[in-house]
């Protein structure tokens, strides 16, 4: 497994002075907001889902202790409750849970109320990340990061440390954070270039011309190639959870539309090669992304799951009769994976929510697309007897009917669909065996799997035929390896 490394928490942006202060007042910089939802129960009563937040979660499930700390102008580290009593000569623990206070500084009443700047941050980031390595005696962090805190961590990992950042990082987990910019709806485009133009409160950070300077990019570099993170980071240690809700945000989800999270567009969200999961969630609030429970759940399973199970769709191909229509251009992949044993879904695609995968009609006929990693941990499941770890695949296939660069809605009909199925899967841990053993079947219910697992070399990949009616040829493909050392 990747390991229990030292955690840094990176928040996101706080645009005007008043925003500030409330960040300033709030011990964890809004890591620790939680959620308290009514849902419907099995017996149609109200059921109350508490979730206490990520950074309780992390205490609780995996032993994490809090440090607050922040860069003074001078470099120096700063630890701000007493944490040099509190730990003493035994040193600061492996499983520690640094809050990066970077909005102290800019405070009217803790700080000189002046703002940093985005390298600043970065740079600073940097001091805070050599200071943990040295007093945990840890080899690497993982980074964690709300919004604009992603690209303090990616400005950290591409224009400072660069060849030095897979030796310190571990992993960088982003919540909604705005890979490739911020940008307003169609017909509202001036009012980017104006935020841009204008900079206020550094709101120019989230344009391309900024991007290119913090991010270490060439001046002439494409924005739309703002999300790469380069050849100094493994893209695999990168992992993007993107929201899908744009109705549970503030006054900019007027301005951003559909397709996003309230702020950031989807298309947006992640870094370019990384693991992204879709949830449900707007980019903050009550209801927001970082105090979710799905977001818990993939933030635990890829900083330290067991096994990671990439799953591709390949080799696709209509019956010829769909072939040869030529208004059928697209085809949208909706795909919701669930764990055994957890009260959410890993990643949720759906049309509705304008997050469904839309590919050509015949792109994958030679070809495959990662539909989604999902990250196994033998900790999470319900009875640690069984060896096996279960999750759900629900995978869906719509035709979308386009001329002339026009959705034909006379042709499409909600609900409609090329294939429509489930799959159930059990994955079980390497037993020394030659390959691993798995048992699996196409079917909503995880009871009617087979007794025993079908053994699959590891040099083969799991494949899980689709058919239909509407198909002559297509695959799941699941490709499993192991995460066994930090870092992987």
């Amino acid at each position: 497994m990747s390991g229990h490394l030292p955690i840094i928490y990176v928040r996101g942006y706080a645009g005007s002075e008043g925003a500030v202060e409330a960040t300033v007042n709030m011990p964890y910089y809004g890591f620790n907001l939680g959620s308290t939802q009514v849902r419907t129960g099995p017996e149609g009563e109200p059921d109350f889902f508490i979730f206490e937040s990520p950074l309780v979660r992390l205490m609780k499930d995996h032993g994490y202790a809090d440090i607050f700390a922040r860069v003074d102008d001078d470099g120096a580290v700063r630890l701000l409750n007493r944490e040099e009593e509190r730990y003493g000569e035994q040193g600061f623990p492996l499983r520690s849970l640094w809050i990066y206070r970077y909005y102290d500084r800019s405070s009217e009443r803790v700080g000189d109320g002046d703002r940093d700047n985005l390298e600043i941050l970065g740079h600073n980031l940097g001091l805070l990340l050599e200071f943990v390595l040295r007093e945990t005696g840890a080899q690497q962090v993982h980074l964690v990061a709300h919004s604009m805190g992603g690209l303090v961590c990616r400005s950290l990992i591409q224009r400072i440390l660069q060849e030095r950042a897979a030796e310190r990082v571990a992993r960088l987990f982003t919540y909604a954070t705005p890979h490739r910019g911020i940008h307003f709806r169609r017909g509202l485009g001036f009012l980017t270039s104006v935020r841009d133009l204008l900079g206020l409160n550094d709101s120019d950070t989230f344009g391309p011309v900024r991007m290119r300077q913090y991010l270490g990019f060439p001046e002439d570099w494409d924005e739309r190639r703002l999300h790469e993170i380069g050849d100094h980071f493994p893209v695999d240690r990168v992992f993007s959870l993107i929201g899908t809700n744009h109705t549970d945000y503030n006054l900019a989800r007027l301005a951003v539309g559909p397709g996003s999270d309230g702020l950031v567009q989807i298309d947006n969200a992640y870094v370019h090669g990384s693991s992204r999961a879709f949830v449900y969630r707007s980019h903050s609030g009550p209801l927001g992304i970082v105090n979710s429970e799905e977001g818990y759940q993939n933030l635990q399973r890829f900083l330290f799951g067991d096994t990671s199970v990439k799953i591709e769709l390949e080799g696709l191909r209509l019956q010829d009769h769909l072939r040869s229509n030529e208004d059928l251009r697209f085809i949208l992949v909706e795909t919701t994976v669930l764990i055994r044993g957890e009260e959410v879904v890993m990643t949720d695609q759906r049309e509705e929510h304008g997050s469904a995968l839309t590919v050509g009609a015949r792109a994958l006929e030679e070809g495959h697309e990662t539909l989604f990693r999902t990250y196994l941990a033998r900790s999470g499941r319900p009875s640690n007897r069984e060896r096996y770890s279960h999750f759900q695949i629900r995978l869906r296939l719509l035709p979308h009917y386009v001329s002339e660069r026009r959705v034909l809605r006379d042709r499409h009909y909600f609900g409609e669909h090329l294939f429509q199925e489930t799959l159930t899967i059990g994955i079980r841990d390497t037993d020394g065996g030659e390959g691993r053993l798995v048992r699996a079947r196409w079917t909503a219910m995880d009871t009617d799997l087979p007794d025993a697992g079908t053994r699959h070399p590891r040099s083969d990949d799991i494949r899980f035929e689709l058919k239909s009616r509407h198909l002559t040829a297509g695959a799941l493909v699941l490709r499993v390896r192991d995460e066994s050392s930090p870092g992987h």
